[in-house]
């Protein structure tokens, strides 16, 4: 009798914990690193990433701080986004381009180099 209790028990207690646990939702985050041809990072640049497609769910616009990068932006979905980054007035002195595909559970950074402005042409 005691073995079937403590059988019980045991069941009881695992499907208890096994029910309890909820899987979290996994965190897709990215930061941007801004730099020159020279790879010197640059600060005060005005940042955003974005889905290329026409009204776009993720849209982030950030500025880059005194080490050159942006803050850590988080998304809740897998995506790929479109990381443009100028600086100066209109139009902008430097401006560069890429992108960025987000990983489940980790940072990633991209780094964008920032060319003198050629008139319009930013390549992405």
């Amino acid at each position: 009798m005691k073995k079937i209790f403590s059988f019980a028990l045991v069941l009881f207690a695992s499907g208890i914990l096994l029910s309890g646990c909820e899987k979290t939702p996994p965190n897709y985050q990215f930061k941007v690193i801004v730099v020159n041809e020279n790879g010197v990072r640059i600060q005060n640049a005005i940042v955003r990433a974005t889905a290329p497609v026409i009204n776009a769910i993720p849209d982030f616009t950030d500025t880059t701080g005194v080490f050159g990068e942006t803050g850590i932006h988080s998304y809740p979905y897998e995506a790929v986004l479109q990381v443009k980054a100028s600086k100066g007035g209109n139009p902008p002195l430097v401006e560069g381009c890429g992108f960025v595909k987000l990983i489940a559970d980790s940072v990633v950074e991209v780094k964008i180099v920032v060319l003198p402005y050629s008139g319009g042409a930013s390549g992405c």
